[in-house]
């Protein structure tokens, strides 16, 4: 008898953390944000460096009041979007420079089902952690930095 307690007390444990766990990068239909266009740009450096990655924008992004933008998710990787000249902006470095290991830096375990041409925007709103996915990412020419991105010069 105690051993059918047991069994039927670890399946109620198991469901609830299926349950709860599947909720945690639930993605909203609506979000507290206005933006006009997300865009990025693919780069490379020179092979002496080996580094490449992408620079995401969000142009005219303007949160409610008790919002705060946090990160994008973007192609298995994940990067801190950060406010410039009207905008938000995050650098995106797909690969290490060889000087640092030379590394892949996507994320294994990635937490959305998105297309190449999607993002998910990671944002706070009045404490809770909450994503909004943006669908039509455009892609703009791509740069070459002969002596490595801007950061790393």
């Amino acid at each position: 008898m105690i051993t059918l307690k047991y069994r039927l007390y670890c399946i109620i444990l198991v469901v609830v953390t299926v349950f709860s766990c599947s909720n945690a990068y639930k993605l909203q239909k609506t979000a507290p944000i206005q933006y006009s266009r997300a865009y990025f740009q693919n780069w490379t450096s020179a092979i002496s460096i080996g580094s490449s990655g992408y620079n995401f924008h969000i142009a005219n992004l303007t949160p409610a009041n008790n919002v705060v933008i946090d990160s994008v998710f973007f192609r298995q990787l994940k990067g801190r979007l950060v406010p410039a000249k009207g905008k938000y902006v995050c650098q995106l470095v797909k690969r290490d420079p060889i000087s640092k290991g030379h590394a892949l830096k996507t994320i294994k375990d990635f937490p959305f089902e998105i297309s190449n041409r999607a993002c998910v925007i990671s944002y706070r709103e009045d404490g809770e952690t909450k994503y909004f996915k943006i669908d039509d990412v455009i892609e703009n020419e791509g740069i070459y930095y002969k002596n490595g991105p801007l950061e790393m010069q």
